[in-house]
């Protein structure tokens, strides 16, 4: 079914472009009611390619229905505040941006009662695999069903109360970041067994697609898989027995933690 709403951009950064990419490729929304905006003159010219509309913050705040804010964290509030003339309560903001609460985008906003909404997606959306969670701000009861639909093509997408955001933001969000951190030295491992690149390059993916994959089709705990492939005395037993003496499971608590404080203080909690 197709989004019949007008569709803002701003910020063609990684998340940004994924989003945009994704809308279009999963025939969802039509490039030409795709409004984007950047101030890297680069990023314009490869997302224009698509077929959307490149135009800056006023017209795009101007035309779209709901706007998407894919800048950085820091860059929030000069954002909104450029285009604050052209905020209403027809019109719907989702944020991206990891860390900033919807309170303090409404804040920024001022006394308007426009709903905001706030999206955590990762970066799986690009291939649509995405984790989405968001939550609705103050004025935003009953749009839950518009994120849904607007974010489905690029994976799950979930409610969740705002102040898990902050874990969610480390698990889903940067999660993807700390697998192919491990894959990456999964490959490199391989390098130095001898595998040829391109060998070492399709063992690390197939490993990561293939375990993920188990997870979903099996639909079985990751516990019960890791049994079945590991026998009492068996090579898998003696690397497991690794990750113990190593404590790897503090260490990933402690990765988590370390990102979920991050997000924390970038929402000034």
């Amino acid at each position: 079914m197709k989004f019949k709403k007008r569709i803002g951009v701003i910020g063609c950064g990684n998340m940004g472009s994924v989003l945009v990419n994704g809308l279009i490729e999963s025939g969802i929304c039509p490039a030409s009611s795709i409004y984007v905006s950047d101030v890297s003159k680069k990023k314009l010219k490869s997302i224009r390619k698509t077929g959307v509309r490149v135009v800056d913050n006023n017209r795009l705040a101007k035309s779209a229905d709901v706007i998407i804010l894919a800048v950085k964290p820091a860059s929030v509030g000069e954002a909104i505040s450029g285009i604050g003339e052209y905020l209403n309560p027809s019109k719907v903001l989702i944020s991206i941006a990891a860390g900033i609460p919807t309170s303090r985008i409404e804040k920024f906003i001022g006394k308007k009662a426009v709903p905001v909404i706030r999206v955590m997606p990762n970066v799986n959306a690009k291939v649509k695999a995405g984790i989405l969670a968001y939550c609705p701000g103050k004025y935003a009861a009953g749009y839950g069903k518009l994120v849904e639909k607007l974010f489905a093509p690029l994976g799950m997408v979930f409610r969740l109360p705002e102040k898990m955001f902050d874990s969610v933001t480390a698990i889903a969000g940067s999660g993807p970041g700390f697998v192919f951190y491990i894959a990456e030295n999964v490959k490199k491992i391989c390098r130095k067994k001898g595998f040829t690149e391109k060998q070492s390059a399709l063992i690390t993916a197939h490993l990561v697609f293939g375990s993920g994959r188990m997870l979903m089709e099996t639909g079985l705990s990751p516990d019960i898989l890791k049994t079945m492939v590991t026998s009492s005395g068996g090579t898998t037993f003696a690397g497991l027995s690794v990750f113990e003496k190593k404590k790897f499971p503090l260490i990933l608590k402690q990765v988590i933690e370390k990102a979920e404080k991050r997000s924390r203080e970038l929402s000034g909690a």
